[in-house]
């Protein structure tokens, strides 16, 4: 059973090129109209507000496409939703991914001053230092493998995401 979600349709007539391909009987035109009022007792089919969503029975003459006919401008907006997701997605991802590799240069940049021989000097001249170095060398350690971590997260999200902004395009037909 497929459903209709009106759109800037205001009565049941205006639905018929939903319904119907092509010139149709107007006895299927009765049969459709009180089949679609059984099946929607919530709905005045002479007062359609936009939104509403009407289950459409099984007849043999109606031919609606899918299982979810939407009005052009519905459909346009769903489509242009789900472009506008796909491309802030690709900039989040590219943001994403710039902080990243400057965090990275960052990280490199302090783990090779925490492995200057110079720093090593120190520790054995006094060894109270020691144990702070070796913390601090453990925590950019920590945060590359964190970095790697939310890597994995980010790449997981997006392809997650983009399969949903796909099926979402995926409804429309």
């Amino acid at each position: 059973m497929a459903v209709i979600v009106v759109g800037t349709e205001k009565n049941f007539a205006a639905l018929r090129p939903r319904l119907f391909s092509g010139k149709v009987s107007a006895a299927a035109v009765k049969e459709t109209t009180e089949a679609l009022a059984a099946a929607n007792p919530h709905v005045d089919l002479q007062a359609l507000q936009p939104g509403t969503i009407l289950t459409v029975p099984d007849l043999p003459h109606v031919s609606v496409k899918g299982d979810v006919s939407l009005d052009d401008t519905t459909k346009q907006m769903l489509e242009g939703l789900a472009n506008a997701g796909a491309s802030a997605l690709d900039e989040l991802v590219a943001t994403a991914r710039k902080t990243e590799r400057d965090a990275a240069a960052e990280r490199k940049q302090v783990a090779a001053a925490l492995g200057a021989n110079e720093l090593d000097a120190a520790v054995r001249q006094d060894k109270s230092l020691g144990p702070d170095l070796k913390a601090a060398r453990d925590a950019v350690d920590e945060a590359e493998k964190q970095a790697k971590a939310r890597a994995t997260a980010l790449d997981d999200a997006r392809t997650d995401w983009s399969k949903e902004l796909k099926a979402l395009q995926g409804l429309l037909p």
